[in-house]
């Protein structure tokens, strides 16, 4: 039987389910840096996939999963953090880069959760690199397989089961993909709307537009408590799923009716969020024929609400397009080179060159 069944077998019979209720014990030192608070630094006790235990001047705190942004620790090489900074980015060929130049003497002695990491950058960045760009998808799901494999109590459990269900989507097995974020189902209220938003992102790219819209508007409306920043980012992050579909359905309308209403409700700070939205407003204005309007959406991404690379990709790679259109090929050869040099690995970047983008 190939690994890759045997991972999903196990994760639909549940076998991952003392994993997400067990931890990996450790005292190293480090510091964990929170979304929407100052960090704080001590000693790491334990991690696991829904929370780090960190004990700061003797006082123990369970800090959960979703409220940290990054995790360091005080004895890894320079290198690693620089690796783990460019998977967050969605620049894996650079974490490749910065992980090859980690020195074996550098790792000699090092804590236990410190060579898990550097095991995790190595399959984070291999299988993230894979999943952009649709090459080498084998030896990506082996290396995200394997590290699964061997750390299932890790506290980057959730990406990593998103990273492998990418994987398997990548490789046209897209109810496998659904199976491998199982995991995710059974973490926090976040967790479960982002797992039921890809769900329905799997059937986005198999073109099956309405049920994608379907279970976009399901997992939007997951059940969660209205003081849940998280979630209510994941659930307009959903919305602005069933935006989309609407306008792969001829509904352009409906798609900007949904994203002003996402952009209304968003902190003007949202950048994941309002470039998601303005992403998605261009592609309805482009349905609509309003071309000149999409590019100014697609601007506001580029020039504004660019801090998540994938968004800020998406509208260079949709700005080349329409500057060709309307004969600006200045333009459209700006937007392709932005494009190509600060995101060569990314699945647009691919598409550029004329491999299968996103």
């Amino acid at each position: 039987m190939h690994l890759d069944k045997v991972v999903i077998q196990a994760v639909a019979s549940g076998l991952l389910a003392t994993a997400l209720g067990s931890t990996a014990l450790a005292q190293t030192p480090g510091r964990l840096i929170l979304n929407d608070a100052p960090g704080m630094s001590g000693d790491i006790v334990a991690v696991s996939p829904i929370a780090v235990e960190i004990d700061v001047r003797g006082e123990a705190k369970k800090v959960p999963i979703e409220s940290i942004r990054e995790v360091t620790f005080a004895g890894e090489p320079q290198s690693l953090k620089a690796a783990r900074v460019a998977i967050a980015r969605g620049q894996s060929a650079q974490a490749l880069e910065d992980i090859a130049k980690i020195e074996a003497a550098e790792m000699e002695g090092a804590e236990q959760l410190v060579v898990d990491e550097l095991a995790f950058v190595k399959a984070a960045a291999t299988g993230g690199r894979a999943a952009a760009t649709g090459e080498n998808v084998a030896a990506g799901l082996k290396a995200v397989q394997d590290y699964l494999g061997k750390h299932p109590q890790t506290h980057h459990l959730f990406p990593m089961q998103e990273l492998l269900a990418r994987l398997l989507a990548r490789s046209g097995k897209f109810a496998d993909a659904a199976a491998a974020l199982a995991p995710l189902d059974r973490g926090p209220p976040s967790y479960r709307v982002r797992a039921a938003a890809a769900r329905a992102g799997l059937f986005y790219e198999q073109k099956q537009y309405d049920e994608a819209a379907r279970e976009f508007a399901a997992a939007a409306q997951i059940p969660t408590d209205e003081k849940d920043a998280a979630s209510a980012l994941q659930k307009r992050l959903a919305e602005l799923g069933v935006a989309r579909c609407r306008s792969r359905q001829g509904k352009p309308d409906e798609s900007v009716e949904i994203v002003e209403r996402v952009v209304g409700e968003s902190d003007a700070d949202d950048s994941d969020v309002l470039g998601a939205a303005y992403n998605a407003l261009g592609d309805a204005l482009r349905t609509a024929g309003k071309d000149q309007d999409a590019i100014i959406a697609y601007l506001t991404v580029d020039l504004v609400h660019n801090a998540v690379a994938d968004n800020r990709a998406e509208a260079l790679f949709k700005l080349a397009e329409l500057w060709d259109k309307g004969k600006y090929p200045q333009r459209a050869e700006e937007a392709r080179q932005s494009l190509t040099q600060s995101y060569p690995d990314s699945s647009w970047a691919r598409k550029l060159a004329g491999g299968t983008g996103s």
